[in-house]
């Protein structure tokens, strides 16, 4: 698939290094929550980054952490950027309370989810959220929208003086989860999934109940250049979400 040009229509500044980007949606296919796109910064390389909305436009929120990343950072409203996609299973279809942990930069890939379902009429919904610190909090003010209409729980490793809230990591905040029940959808750094599935665990959660979205893993989209590989899947073709039943046997789950 070859990318196709589009026009990034406004940057918000996140954070000091998460920025989001709204594009046109010249594309013929609406994504899924959970999917991803490969987005081609000329110049300098390609990425993938999952969907956070496609309410206004595709909306992709990205966090610098390299060459390519940096470059993407320095564009603004109007420059034009290459892109395909929707690549990827998404997450899975909202059958039931569903709890959504993220860790991070893994929040615009749960907004997708939840801006989604809310626009179905669904509120059976709950978020743990957790962030280095007050200042990396992504969407603040959409975070406090959210409360309006599903339980919002935010932690951060490190407060401030003027934090108020939860001080530890996200697990720390697991006692306030409603329904054992339900779904759980994981989001984040691998070190984060690995002990929130540790936690679930001893809270009783099926392993059957327990996804992993495993989008840092990615590079080409095609399961050509085998960087995604987890035993015998392909995250971009298989993935980039997984039931944790499925995987759990797999050494290189968490690596």
């Amino acid at each position: 698939m070859v990318p196709v040009n589009t026009r990034i229509i406004d940057v918000f500044e996140e954070t000091n290094d998460v920025k989001s980007f709204l594009l046109e949606n010249n594309l013929d296919e609406d994504p899924l929550p959970g999917q991803f796109y490969e987005i081609y910064v000329r110049g300098a390389g390609e990425i993938p980054i999952s969907i956070a909305s496609w309410r206004d436009g595709l909306l992709f929120s990205v966090k610098r952490v390299g060459y390519v990343t940096e470059r993407l950072h320095g564009m603004k409203k109007g420059d034009i950027l290459g892109i395909r996609g929707p690549f990827g299973n998404g997450f899975p279809e909202h059958r039931r309370h569903t709890v959504l942990i993220a860790g991070g930069i893994g929040l615009p890939p749960a907004r997708s989810y939840i801006e989604y379902w809310l626009s179905k009429g669904s509120r059976n919904m709950q978020l743990l959220y957790g962030a280095r610190t007050p200042s990396d909090i992504v969407y603040r003010r959409i975070l406090q929208e959210w409360s309006n209409y599903i339980d919002v729980h935010i932690t951060v490793d490190k407060g401030d003086k003027e934090w108020k809230g939860n001080v530890g990591v996200v697990t720390t905040i697991f006692h306030r989860i409603k329904d054992r029940e339900s779904d759980f959808i994981i989001i984040g750094p691998e070190i984060m999934m690995k002990f929130s599935v540790m936690e679930l665990k001893k809270l009783g959660v099926s392993e059957d109940n327990i996804y992993l979205s495993m989008e840092r893993k990615m590079k080409c989209g095609f399961g050509i250049c085998g960087h995604c590989n987890i035993g015998r899947y392909y995250v971009c073709k298989d993935g980039p979400v997984f039931k944790y039943s499925l995987i759990k046997d797999i050494p290189e789950v968490f690596h």
